[in-house]
């Protein structure tokens, strides 16, 4: 099912096809440079929950996609909507977990804070550029 916005080639299957293949590659990759970057360097902090925030951007970057596509016309509204809700789902993950857990938070937080700016970074370039490609082909 192809939603086609405007007649453009472009459609929401497509970016959501590429921003699910994108995504999984940089989850891969972070979770296991990080891990590895800790072995190397930190292994004393080591935070015995960091799998879960890979998997916190990996599953937040799915659920955001498919909201994504279920509003092809707000495509703006929902990509601020989704930068507010990760930013409380965040803090609410990092307070649960110095809550509940409370080993190494300060490693915890930085390193959520890094995968953070590293995620807002790559959505904000991913979809900048769908939107730039919309624009050029709405031109044509």
């Amino acid at each position: 099912m192809h939603r086609i916005i405007k007649g453009n080639k472009m459609t929401i299957t497509e970016a959501k096809r590429k921003f699910i293949i994108y995504l999984t590659l940089m989850i891969v990759v972070l979770g296991f440079g990080g891990a590895a970057a800790f072995n190397q360097w930190m292994p004393e902090n080591y935070p015995p929950f960091y799998p879960s925030i890979p998997i916190f951007f990996y599953v937040y970057g799915l659920f955001f996609i498919y909201i994504y596509g279920l509003f092809p016309n707000k495509r703006l509204e929902i990509q601020i909507l989704g930068k507010g809700v990760k930013l409380i789902f965040g803090l609410l993950f990092v307070v649960a977990y110095a809550h509940f857990i409370g080993v190494h938070v300060k490693a915890f937080l930085i390193t959520f804070l890094c995968y953070y700016i590293i995620y807002l970074i790559f959505e904000s370039g991913f979809f900048l550029k769908h939107e730039m490609e919309m624009k050029k082909e709405n031109k044509k």
